[in-house]
């Protein structure tokens, strides 16, 4: 640095500093807007909460719950009235052992106004035993009312009003239902299958000639009527079982388990298929019915083969993949 630098700096830095203002300092801070606080956010709804939950399946939980009280009512009702009846048979049979044993009397005594006395208590008691039952009576009449009342509330609750639910919600209950219907119609098939495995180990490995045929191995006749055929009702046992008690048509009776891939089984309304080694094809028969060929007279689900690729030719190079 040369002298004449260093002079004009030293003379710089000896120049006095100026004082800023004595109301600057205030002025300054007047200006200053500092930015509003913001309010926190108000933490979003859990789906999981008790508000969310009880606001999206209230629709389902009130007419359940309604169900439930009326079926508690119905109960404690039919205890009420075998306890009446029980009651009523008791003082039924105190009332005419009182009346068939009085006491003789004793030869010699005057014990013959005793004797009448008696009678005159027993027919009394008969009289208050008479009132007592017709009383009882009325009252059994009054709980069978109201029972059957419960029964039509009970039905009007199992159909919510119209109005009860939107469109939305309506299609959504519908589209449940049915895949509920739907699932439990392949359980229904399972169980099926099962039972014709466990029937062909004991004869041979050869599958039923019929349905009645393997009921042992059936846990109930309820599982071979689909939930969804509201034309069919279950057989209350297998002795009293028929054709017009089941919804799926056995195809494989009498048939060796040799051949996986037969049909066994088929839902009608569904679709859904059971093989012979025991598995459940959901929808095949509606969705894929040319998957199902038929030979000799059987029926066999036939899978397509996947489509095989062509080999390069040789000297041309692979065609460009159009999605790097």
């Amino acid at each position: 640095m040369s002298t004449m630098d260093q002079e004009i700096e030293n003379v710089l830095r000896s120049a006095p500093k100026p004082a800023p203002p004595a109301e600057l300092k205030g002025q300054l801070t007047a200006q200053v807007r500092l930015p509003a606080p913001r309010s926190a956010a108000p933490p979003l709804a859990s789906p999981l909460s008790p508000a969310n939950f009880l606001r999206r399946w209230w629709p389902v939980l009130v007419p359940a719950a309604a169900s439930l009280a009326c079926a508690v009512g119905l109960t404690v009702q039919q205890v009420e009235i075998h306890s009446l009846k029980q009651a009523i048979q008791d003082l039924s049979r105190e009332g005419g052992a009182k009346a068939t044993v009085a006491p003789a009397p004793a030869a010699g005594t005057n014990d013959a106004p005793a004797g009448a006395d008696a009678a005159d208590r027993t027919q009394q008691e008969v009289a208050r035993l008479t009132d007592l039952a017709s009383q009882l009576a009325a009252e059994v009449a009054q709980l069978e009312q109201m029972r059957g009342e419960n029964a039509k509330l009970r039905t009007q609750l199992s159909e919510p009003p119209p109005g009860f639910l939107t469109a939305e919600e309506t299609e959504a209950l519908a589209k449940a239902k049915e895949k509920a219907e739907s699932i439990h119609c392949i359980n229904n098939l399972k169980q099926m299958g099962l039972a014709v495995k466990v029937w062909a180990l004991d004869n041979n490995d050869i599958s039923p000639p019929d349905m009645l045929s393997m009921s042992n191995e059936l846990s109930t006749p309820i599982i071979l009527v689909c939930p969804t055929d509201k034309g069919r009702q279950p057989a209350s046992n297998f002795a009293s079982y028929s054709a017009a008690n089941c919804s799926y048509e056995y195809l494989a009776p009498s048939a060796p388990e040799t051949e996986p891939s037969r049909v066994l089984f088929r839902c009608p309304i569904h679709g859904h298929i059971g093989l012979c080694d025991g598995s459940v094809q959901a929808g095949v028969a509606k969705k894929h019915p040319d998957w199902l060929v038929q030979r000799d007279g059987k029926l066999y689900l036939q899978e397509p083969a996947q489509p095989l690729q062509a080999a390069p030719v040789p000297g041309n190079p692979p065609p460009a993949d159009p999605n790097p």
